[in-house]
């Protein structure tokens, strides 16, 4: 069984006060790093990590270097606060990489075990709490660093027939130079760029929490076609309450083996002419 945890260790939160103080730089290299926050409304350690990811893009890690996913998992539902935005879906993902023994820690360091918030990966590969900001910058930098394994590219429309269906094209070059033993998956994602709630009961009753890049729709993992050049195409549909203009269309490359993530992008959604 997933253990199940909630950050309330004085330590680990204490680190966002003094890392929200120094501004991280842009990586010096040359691709996008996938960052996964896994939170809830319901959880009052995990406002401090929704502001990181919220920040991103005034620390100079926009989408071209930095590619956020924010989960809000749906286990604190029955505390006090049901998540607009939880999923179980996104609880399972959670899950998925907490079951796969491949995570590890920063630096080398005892990583916690099981599912937790507010939980943040980094390339699929690191996981530590949400609140080390400065661990998060370290890990940005060097995910950046590393070689690029493969190349992505997004195109979208929005159906004429379903406003409210984008079909969404992902193209992955340079795939050849991918171990193919590490079975590697297409995802894609359709997420909400900012929102605003108002919490009026749990352990966050009374805030009014501010987010970013809130996944509200996620794909299937679907395999990546062989060869050097490979397409995909997925059909996501934009919830009610959310606006064109306030949404954004990821994919990634993930190995289902390893969980790396070998290339990640990002792009607006388009806006259908009125």
């Amino acid at each position: 069984m997933i253990e199940m945890k909630h950050l309330m260790l004085v330590a680990s939160l204490s680190l966002v006060g003094s890392a929200q103080a120094a501004l991280g730089a842009p990586p010096a290299g040359g691709r996008p790093v996938l960052v996964e926050l896994y939170t809830s409304q319901g959880c009052s350690s995990c406002p401090p990590a929704d502001r990181f990811v919220h920040a991103l893009p005034a620390r100079g890690l926009g989408p071209d270097k930095v590619v956020a996913l924010t989960f809000h998992v749906d286990y604190w539902d029955h505390l006090g606060w049901a998540d607009p935005f939880a999923k179980a879906s996104f609880t399972a993902r959670q899950g998925w990489y907490a079951d796969s023994g491949r995570l590890r820690a920063p630096d080398g360091d005892r990583a916690i075990s099981g599912v937790y918030t507010p939980q943040m990966i980094v390339g699929g590969q690191v996981h530590f709490p949400g609140g080390q900001t400065d661990v998060a910058l370290r890990q940005i930098t060097a995910g950046a660093a590393r070689p690029i394994g493969a190349t992505l590219s997004l195109e979208a429309t929005v159906a004429a027939g379903d406003p409210a269906v984008a079909t969404v094209h992902v193209r992955v070059t340079r795939a050849a130079a991918l171990d193919r033993s590490e079975d590697w998956r297409v995802t894609a994602a359709l997420v909400q760029k900012t929102a605003e709630t108002q919490v009026h009961r749990g352990e966050n009753s009374g805030e009014t929490l501010q987010e970013a890049s809130v996944v509200r729709e996620l794909s299937p993992r679907l395999p990546l076609p062989p060869g050097g050049a490979a397409e995909v195409v997925f059909t996501l549909r934009r919830p009610a309450d959310l606006a064109w203009r306030n949404t954004a269309l990821v994919a990634f490359v993930q190995s289902e083996k390893t969980r790396a993530v070998a290339a990640v992008g990002e792009i607006d959604a388009p806006v259908p002419a009125r």
